[in-house]
């Protein structure tokens, strides 16, 4: 487990003008500095850092030191016993709006909304959040408690316009993630999240045929989940957005081969997915 953030940020400028791009021409190293070189736990552990990425491309600048960006962030954590790591959270945010100057510091401040700062903020604690889920159950409680403050106070310091809004139209809503997270309702989800990792993952090392029924297990919790509850939730889409690929090449030598008919039911969203590996087990 980790006792740091590895954090790697790069940005995408074309949108912008020559003017706009010489104001964030530090941009990145000044986020990943501020990411990497701060102390987001009380917590010491070996192993390796978490590694995470903010791939970050900019919409334009409406007007001076104001800019308009669409975020990828992912994470990943190491599989026990294997050189392969396993992504945690992919997620695309395709509203935030900030104001930056060239060479401006950037200072930790969990008392008051700040669009750039605090933005950072609330996905460095879902990132922390989901790994500590993965390792232990429900051990990211206070990441995700820390996570849901900050979208609250960003609701209420003006945030809203800028992607906080719980009424703003698409798929993915950053306050509407949170809540669903920390609503309890949905700690099965959060339960299924460890057992996928832990006890499914961390396991294939030591005996693949049960690492992936406990996987499938995961899955399959998640599934019942979501049929009972018979609503679109942005935390399931996720979790599946994230780990479709994996679950595709997980299974390709699995003892049973209705698993990807029974993946495609779970999450038909990766149907056409989950079918052209279906194909390769012929």
């Amino acid at each position: 487990k980790a006792q740091e953030i590895d954090c790697k940020v790069t940005v995408d400028m074309q949108n912008l003008t020559a003017e706009s791009r010489e104001n964030i021409s530090n941009f990145s190293k000044n986020i990943e500095d501020y990411i990497n070189n701060y102390r987001w736990t009380r917590d010491d552990f070996s192993g390796d850092k978490i590694k995470c990425s903010f791939d970050i491309f900019f919409q334009g600048s409406p007007s001076e030191n104001s800019y308009v960006a669409q975020v990828f962030v992912g994470s990943q954590r190491r599989i026990y016993k294997s050189e392969k790591s396993s992504g945690v959270i992919r997620l695309l945010d395709d509203k935030w709006e900030f104001t930056y100057t060239r060479n401006q510091p950037l200072y930790h401040n969990a008392f008051q909304y700040d669009p750039l700062v605090s933005f950072i903020d609330f996905y460095i604690n879902l990132i922390l959040a989901f790994d500590y889920d993965s390792y232990k159950l429900l051990d990211g409680t206070i990441f995700y408690q820390q996570a849901l403050d900050i979208a609250s106070k960003a609701r209420s310091g003006g945030g809203s316009s800028s992607g906080w809004d719980t009424k703003a139209s698409g798929t993915y809503n950053r306050t509407q993630f949170i809540e669903e997270i920390m609503n309890q309702k949905y700690k099965v989800v959060r339960e299924a999240l460890y057992f996928y990792h832990f006890k499914g993952l961390d396991l294939i090392s030591r005996n693949k045929t049960k690492a992936l029924e406990n996987v499938f297990k995961a899955i399959e919790s998640i599934g019942n989940f979501q049929k009972k509850i018979n609503e679109r939730s942005i935390f399931v889409k996720a979790f599946f957005d994230t780990k479709y690929l994996e679950l595709c090449d997980l299974f390709l030598d699995y003892t049973d081969a209705s698993v990807y008919d029974k993946l495609s039911k779970i999450d038909p969203s990766h149907q056409k997915n989950y079918d052209e590996y279906k194909a390769k087990r012929k």
